[in-house]
């Protein structure tokens, strides 16, 4: 079964630590995104770290290989960063090789992105993208990768050594940017070195350690659909 991680989807830290202090105890690891990084980021992660809490540091950093190489040779000692598999391989490089004590997590396709505009920005299928990226990534020695789920099952087919992030997980589809979402229950076949990204399915919810407990079991059953 795969690890659960929590977006921590707010530029808050006081909301962000109201949520890391209530499923500390239940979660894997926690997402901090880029507005919340810029924050007081670097300070308030460096801490969480030294506690002991698993960090997915999502910057998704694009740029050429020296800027990327520099921007992360900074960070502090995070459990995985992404980048943007679209930056190419020597940029992935970069980023693996001035921080092999972070896992690099190369990001294939947004989940923000339909099969439409998938077509008009890339000229290809979305799953034919996403498994170009993965070689690339897996040729730049990245950790991972970053892969919707609707296309996350092909991945582990051709590339059984790559970590499999899978974000947006949610019940059903909401009137937000993920249009490429799927439900916990169809990603039962995930490792147990693999991710799943959760936010607001937890953070929104009444309990949301009953949530979290909800989407564990979800990924523990076959899907029946």
């Amino acid at each position: 079964m795969a690890k659960v991680c929590v977006a921590l989807n707010t530029s808050s830290w006081k909301e962000a630590r109201r949520l890391i202090d209530r499923l500390s105890e239940e979660a894997d690891l926690f997402k901090v995104g880029l507005p919340l990084y810029l924050n007081d980021g670097r300070e308030e992660v460096e801490r969480l770290v030294r506690e002991g809490v698993s960090i997915f540091l999502d910057l998704k950093l694009h740029d050429i290989p020296s800027v990327v190489a520099e921007t992360v040779k900074g960070l502090p000692p995070v459990d995985y960063l992404t980048v943007h598999a679209t930056g190419g391989r020597r940029m992935i490089e970069a980023a693996t090789s001035t921080r092999p004590d972070i896992r690099v997590l190369a990001v294939t396709l947004l989940t923000s992105l339909s099969d439409e505009e998938t077509r008009d920005i890339f000229k290809k299928k979305a799953r034919k993208l996403v498994i170009q990226l993965s070689r690339m990534a897996a040729d730049a020695r990245a950790w991972g990768v970053v892969v919707p789920g609707t296309e996350a099952r092909a991945v582990r087919k051709y590339f059984k050594m790559l970590g499999i992030v899978v974000p947006g997980v949610r019940y059903r589809r909401r009137k937000d940017d993920h249009m490429r979402s799927v439900p916990p229950s169809r990603l039962y076949w995930l490792s147990d070195e693999d991710i799943v990204v959760v936010g607001r399915e937890i953070t929104e919810a009444k309990d949301p350690v009953a949530a979290l407990r909800r989407i564990r079991e979800a990924l523990s059953r076959r899907s029946a659909s």
